[in-house]
C-alpha cells in the first residue's frame, strides 16, 4: 500500500515552471536546443531500439549531433495525450474518488475498455465527461453514440446528449495551434488571475462564462435499494378544489394485492395528475383510513368517484449549500432504481446529499461536485497534465537558420540539450551573450582533404596507424564536395598535414584544414533523446520535431 503520493498538480508546476524559464528576464532566459543526429540504426533501416541513462550512451548522443535549433517561449505549451471521440466506446466519468491517473487512461473494468474521461472532436472542441449514463457503476456501462457539441454558451458549457452522456465543454483548439498531432493536443492555460477578462487566448477558443463553481452534475448510485414503485393511474376519490387531502380507493388496494396505501405512496413523494398543482408532493399517508395529504391545494375539483388517476413518483431531494440542482429517479419493473438523473445543473455547492423518497428503501447516493473552482477553471489539472511539448521546424525557408543545418542527410536521433559551451571555450552561452546563443547552429566538424578517392558515408575514418591504435577518429556524415567532408563522433583533434584514413573504403587523403562545430559537444547537458525511423533532408522541405517531456 503506498504511503506516499507526488501528484499530477505537482508534475503540472513542474511543466509550468519549465515553460516559464524561458520568458524569464533576459539574463535568466534558458538556453536550449532542439538537435538532430545521426543514430546509425538497425539494418533494417528502423530506429535503433535501446538508449539508457548512461555516461556512455548519453556522450555517444552528444557526439551524433548533426545541427541545433535553439528553444524559445513560443515553441512550448503543455500537452496532454490525445484522446479522439468515437462512436461506440465507453469514456470514464469525472469522479473526484477515482485516481487521476485512472481517469485519464484506459482501463479495463469486466472486459471492457474505459477510455479518459475526455475527448477531441472533429471540430476541435475538448470536452470532460461529467456523466457516461451508468450512475458510476461498471455493471450498466454505456456507450457513447453522439458526439458532443457546443460551448460555453450552451448551458455553460454543461452539453447533455441523446446517448445520456453529460459533457463539460473546456476549450477549442484553433486551426493554426502548432501542438497538435496524433498522439498529443495542447492544452489551454487559463488567467485565473481575473476571472472577469472573456477573451480569446493565444490559438485556443476559451472563455471564463462556462466556469462554475460547485456544479453539481452527477450522482452516483451506489445501491439501487429495493421495493421502490412508480405506479401510474392510481385511482382516487373525489375531491373538491382547494381540498389538500385525498383518498386512495381500497378495491385498488384488493385488486394490485398491494394491501396498504404506503405500499403505493410515501411521504414526500411528488405526485401529479389532473387538479394536482404543479410541484406537488404527499406530505402524509394514512393506511387506516388511505387518506393522503399533499401539500398543496388541489387547483380543480373532481366529483367522479373512482375515475380520477394520479401517478406518484420517487422523488429525489438535493441537500446542500448551493441553488438550482434538480434530479429524477429511474425505477425498474423489479422496484430498483437503476439510475438517477441530474435534471438541472446546480451551482454553489461545497455539500450535497441526494435524498431519495420513496416505497422502498436501501439506496446508497453519492454527490459529484466540481473541483473547488468549478470544472475547467485550471484546464491542465482537470485533464491530469504532466507533458510539456516542444515542437520546432528544422529547415525552415528564413534567415533563422543561414543553412548551419546540412541538407542531404538522414537523422534518426532528436533530442534536447541546455547551457553548452562555446568551442574551446570554458563560457557557456546565456542570455547576457547573445553570440553564444544563436538560433541554429551546425555541430559536425568539417575537413578540406586532398585528392584522392572519396569516403563512404558512415565509415569510420581515423588518423594514425590503425583503426584502434589512432590519435584522432570519427564517423563520415556525408561528402559536401571533391575535398570538403562532415564528421561526427568526433575523438581527438585532427592534424592538418596529416593522412586520414577511411577503414572501410581504404581511402587515405591529406587533411588540409579543419573547422570545428559551434559547441563542445561533452559540455552540453542532455535532457532528452530519442531514437526513431530515419528522416532524410532535402533542399526544398523542412521537418517539424517534436519532443515531449514528461514530468
Amino acid at each position: 500500500m503506498a504511503t506516499k503520493l507526488s501528484t499530477r498538480s505537482l508534475s503540472l508546476k513542474n511543466a509550468e515552471n519549465y515553460i516559464d524559464r524561458f520568458t524569464a528576464n533576459t539574463n535568466d532566459v534558458e538556453i536550449q536546443y532542439v538537435f538532430v543526429g545521426d543514430d546509425i540504426g538497425t539494418s533494417n533501416n528502423q530506429a535503433t531500439t535501446t538508449i539508457q541513462n548512461s555516461k556512455f550512451d548519453t556522450d555517444d548522443a552528444l557526439s551524433r549531433i548533426i545541427g541545433m535549433k535553439r528553444v524559445t517561449g513560443g515553441d512550448l505549451s503543455v500537452v496532454v495525450p490525445r484522446v479522439d471521440w468515437e462512436t461506440g466506446k465507453i469514456y470514464q466519468q469525472f469522479d473526484p474518488t477515482v485516481s487521476t491517473d485512472t481517469l485519464v487512461s484506459n482501463t479495463s473494468v469486466n472486459d471492457l475498455t474505459r477510455k479518459p474521461m475526455y475527448v477531441i472532436t472533429s471540430e476541435r472542441g475538448v470536452y470532460k465527461c461529467l456523466s457516461n449514463n451508468s450512475n458510476g457503476l461498471s455493471s450498466s456501462d454505456t456507450t457513447s453514440t453522439v458526439e458532443p457539441s457546443g460551448d460555453f454558451n450552451t448551458s455553460n458549457g454543461v452539453i447533455s446528449t441523446a446517448d445520456g452522456y453529460v459533457w463539460k465543454y473546456m476549450y477549442t483548439i484553433r486551426d493554426n495551434n502548432k501542438f497538435i498531432d496524433s498522439d498529443f493536443m495542447p492544452v489551454a492555460t487559463r488567467n485565473t488571475t481575473d476571472m472577469s477578462a472573456n477573451t480569446v487566448y493565444g490559438n485556443f477558443n476559451l472563455n471564463n462564462i462556462g466556469v462554475r463553481e460547485g456544479e453539481l452534475t452527477t450522482i452516483v448510485l451506489n445501491n439501487g435499494g429495493t421495493l421502490y414503485r412508480d405506479l401510474t393511474n392510481v385511482p382516487f376519490g373525489a375531491f373538491a378544489k382547494g381540498e389538500t387531502m385525498l383518498t386512495l380507493q381500497t378495491w385498488y388496494l384488493t385488486h394490485t394485492g398491494l394491501a396498504v396505501a404506503s405500499n403505493v405512496l410515501s411521504a414526500n413523494m411528488s405526485i401529479t395528475g389532473n387538479g394536482i398543482a404543479a410541484d406537488t408532493i404527499i406530505t402524509e399517508v394514512h393506511n387506516g383510513n388511505n387518506n393522503v395529504r399533499i401539500s398543496k391545494a388541489a387547483v380543480t375539483s373532481s366529483l367522479a368517484a373512482n375515475v380520477t388517476l394520479f401517478s406518484p413518483k420517487t422523488r429525489i431531494f438535493i441537500d446542500g449549500d448551493g441553488t438550482g440542482a434538480l434530479a429524477n429517479a429511474t425505477v425498474n419493473s423489479t422496484g430498483i432504481i437503476d439510475k438517477i438523473t441530474v435534471d438541472t445543473v446546480g451551482t454553489g455547492y461545497t455539500r450535497a446529499n441526494a435524498r431519495v423518497f420513496g416505497t422502498g428503501s436501501g439506496e446508497t447516493t453519492r454527490s459529484i461536485l466540481s473541483p473547488y473552482f468549478g470544472h475547467a477553471f485550471n484546464i491542465g489539472q482537470d485533464l491530469g497534465a504532466n507533458s510539456v511539448m516542444v515542437h520546432t521546424k528544422i529547415g525552415q525557408l528564413d534567415a533563422t537558420e543561414g543553412n548551419t543545418i546540412p541538407t542531404g542527410i538522414t537523422f534518426r536521433q532528436t533530442g534536447l540539450i541546455r547551457k553548452p559551451y562555446k568551442y574551446g571555450s570554458n563560457n557557456r552561452s546565456s542570455s547576457a551573450n547573445n553570440i553564444s546563443a544563436n538560433n541554429a547552429v551546425g555541430q559536425v566538424t568539417k575537413l578540406t582533404v586532398g585528392t584522392g578517392t572519396s569516403y563512404t558515408d558512415n565509415e569510420f575514418v581515423y588518423q594514425g596507424t590503425s583503426n584502434t591504435i589512432f590519435t584522432a577518429s570519427a564517423q563520415v556524415l556525408r561528402t559536401v564536395s571533391l575535398n570538403t567532408i562532415e564528421l561526427t563522433k568526433v575523438v581527438g583533434d585532427f592534424k592538418v598535414n596529416e593522412a586520414l584514413v577511411g577503414d572501410s573504403s581504404g581511402t587515405s587523403r591529406t587533411v588540409t584544414s579543419t573547422t570545428n562545430p559551434e559547441y563542445q559537444p561533452q559540455s552540453m547537458e542532455l535532457l532528452f533523446v530519442e531514437n526513431s525511423t530515419p528522416t532524410t533532408r532535402t533542399e526544398s522541405q523542412s521537418e517539424d520535431v517534436r519532443l515531449v517531456l514528461q514530468f
